[in-house]
């Protein structure tokens, strides 16, 4: 599976300061890590790189403006994930790709997807769409759930589980080194 989020915004000074927002994996691209989390599972190990290439001469930004990760699944699965700070000015590409057995999907963006079905004599595809506001549904059923004592359509261990993700990854980036990950 590949992952991309590429933006390039200078955003409010609390995003640029990497001790303020976690910086733009922790702020941004681990909805991306969500979506891979939910697709392939039990994540073993994590390697990545970050830098500050675009933004140096901005002062206080701190943040990493470009990264590459590589995730290990205990599934034997693998995913990449690359995320920029210093693609198209004022635009939000979040896109993904999976190749599995018998089936490949495109995702253009969180509300579109092409899947192909590749298992039989002959490739069938179809196209996914919506126009449903996903950050406004997820803030209607938070609401929703304080609103009445209950739970949220996704537990919000799952978003634990994918900052402990990039976390790891964040760690990876900074020492060098592959990062394991316990209990994803």
């Amino acid at each position: 599976m590949i992952g991309i989020y590429y933006a390039n915004s200078l955003h409010a000074p609390w995003w640029r300061g990497r001790a303020k927002s976690g910086g733009q994996m922790v702020e941004q691209i681990i909805h991306t890590f969500d979506i891979i989390r939910h697709l392939l599972y039990e994540i073993d190990t994590v390697y990545a790189r970050m830098r500050n290439i675009f933004h140096q001469e901005v002062e206080n930004y701190t943040s990493e403006d470009v990264s590459g990760t590589v995730i290990a699944f205990k599934n034997d699965a693998v995913a990449t994930v690359a995320g920029s700070n210093g693609a198209v000015p004022n635009r939000w590409l979040s896109q993904c790709q999976l190749v599995a057995r018998r089936l490949t999907v495109y995702f253009s963006d969180p509300n579109n997807a092409i899947p192909h079905h590749t298992g039989g004599p002959y490739a069938k595809q179809c196209s996914l769409s919506s126009d449903k506001d996903s950050s406004l549904t997820q803030t209607l059923d938070r609401l929703d759930a304080i609103e009445k004592g209950g739970p949220t359509r996704t537990p919000m261990l799952e978003g634990a589980k994918s900052l402990q993700l990039v976390l790891a990854v964040r760690d990876s980036a900074d020492s060098g080194q592959p990062g394991w990950v316990e209990g994803l």
